[in-house]
């Protein structure tokens, strides 16, 4: 087996513990920071990557959230409200180990869930058209709607906005320029790279700027022996993860709510209520990728980061079949959670060390990394200059709105080609 074949883990590896580790830096913003990199990957790398780094950051996302009380990603708020009950160093260590243990059920599950249903996978495949194509966006963007934590009419606002910046320039279906005002640069349209920067990186940055983790109660705790929960409770936190992850635009934060509050019903113990939240999480991981590769449908927004890279490397659902894809990244999975696994209990001591950091000066390296992503993005598209204006144009929005969830604007921005060119699809069949 060549060594390249075990880069794009590391990699994933890598990002999923960075995206774990700092509020506010999740997976989207961590796909824009090594954007210049991603070149290099085929799409099976593009999707072992992406799919290691979800991991990842679900299993050390649970350690923040139990130790310090503060969500490392966002699935992980369940934990965090019961974090407060945990009242001895046993509980603490059971919290940790269980919920590692509990992870790595719940992925692996779904994944060898997968195996056996893959033949019907391939059978729903054979119902994709147009029309579901257009369906589904439509329904992810209602759903989208009613559950991103703003007031309703901020995401229709926001949505629209989205789909408005992205309509911006030469539209070949209708034959016409829109807004682009006589300007060269804004025939393409708003860079795809600075958007996603300014409109989504620097507000949900610039939200956690004080994030008070220094003031937080650091949990003391041994790694002790590894606490499994019943199996029953596991395989329905699995079952709860694999059908949630489905959920679009929240996938894994359903998940993890979902199941969390099932386990309300049946326990008052904390460590229990944890366990079974971050089970559900882990197991819709996984299962959050299924209507990408099988309907090219992202559910959410650092998908549509994904799927934008693969189809630039030549991805579409005619020749890439699941069935064929999902050897190879059931694989590097197996891997990648037993890694996980070791992070995330035996080696979790280590990662109240990364908290001695200022957070406020791991943003700022970070926003600075940005910026010069944007840079490095307009020189290999010799549009330096554009990109540059664009970003000095959009960052101050981006920072007016450190206060509201952008991900609807973004996602309508990234998936605006798809739903237009569905639409005009259906347009075009039903005119006599």
């Amino acid at each position: 087996m060549d060594i390249y074949y075990f880069v794009p883990h590391l990699v994933g590896v890598g990002l999923g513990l960075v995206s774990g580790l700092i509020p506010g830096v999740g997976n989207f913003v961590l796909m824009l920071l090594v954007w210049p990199f991603l070149g290099v990957f085929g799409i099976v790398e593009l999707l072992i990557m992406y799919a290691s780094m979800a991991a990842i950051s679900q299993y050390i996302g649970s350690i923040p959230a139990i130790v310090y009380g503060i969500p490392g990603e966002s699935s992980s708020y369940p934990a965090v409200a019961e974090s407060r009950n945990l009242t001895t160093m046993q509980q603490v260590s059971h919290a940790i180990s269980g919920s590692a243990f509990g992870s790595a059920v719940g992925s692996l599950t779904v994944v060898g869930l997968c195996y056996v249903f893959v033949e019907y996978t391939d059978l729903i495949r054979h119902f994709y058209s147009t029309q579901l194509l257009v369906t589904l966006l439509l329904f992810v963007i209602m759903i989208m709607i009613f559950t991103v934590k703003n007031n309703v009419g901020i995401n229709c606002v926001l949505i629209l906005t989205g789909l408005g910046i992205g309509i911006i320039g030469y539209n070949s279906y209708w034959n016409v320029d829109i807004l682009t005002f006589g300007v060269m640069h804004l025939y393409n349209g708003f860079p795809i790279e600075v958007v996603l920067i300014c409109l989504f990186a620097v507000p949900q940055m610039m939200h956690h700027w004080n994030t008070g983790i220094t003031k937080s109660i650091n949990k003391t705790y041994e790694i002790g022996r590894l606490y499994i929960l019943n199996p029953l409770a596991l395989a329905g936190s699995t079952i709860i993860g694999f059908f949630g992850g489905l959920v679009p635009g929240l996938t894994t934060v359903f998940c993890s709510t979902a199941a969390y509050s099932a386990s309300l019903l049946f326990t008052k113990d904390p460590v229990k209520r944890i366990v079974v939240s971050e089970t559900a999480n882990n197991a819709g991981a996984f299962s959050m990728l299924l209507p990408l590769l099988i309907f090219g449908v992202p559910l959410i927004g650092s998908e549509a980061i994904l799927l934008f890279l693969m189809e630039q490397k030549g991805f579409n659902l005619a020749q890439f079949k699941f069935r064929d894809l999902l050897p190879e990244l059931a694989l590097g999975l197996v891997l990648v959670n037993l890694v996980g696994f070791l992070i995330a209990w035996p080696l979790s001591k280590a990662v109240p060390f990364f908290y001695k950091f200022n957070m406020k000066i791991v943003i700022s390296f970070l926003l600075i990394c940005l910026f010069f992503v944007t840079i490095y993005t307009g020189y290999i598209n010799y549009s330096t200059a554009y990109y540059l204006i664009c970003f000095a144009v959009l960052a101050p929005i981006g920072v007016l709105l450190r206060n509201v969830d952008t991900l609807p604007l973004v996602f309508a921005f990234l998936i605006h080609d798809k739903l237009i060119d569905g639409l005009f699809r259906l347009h075009q069949l039903n005119v006599p």
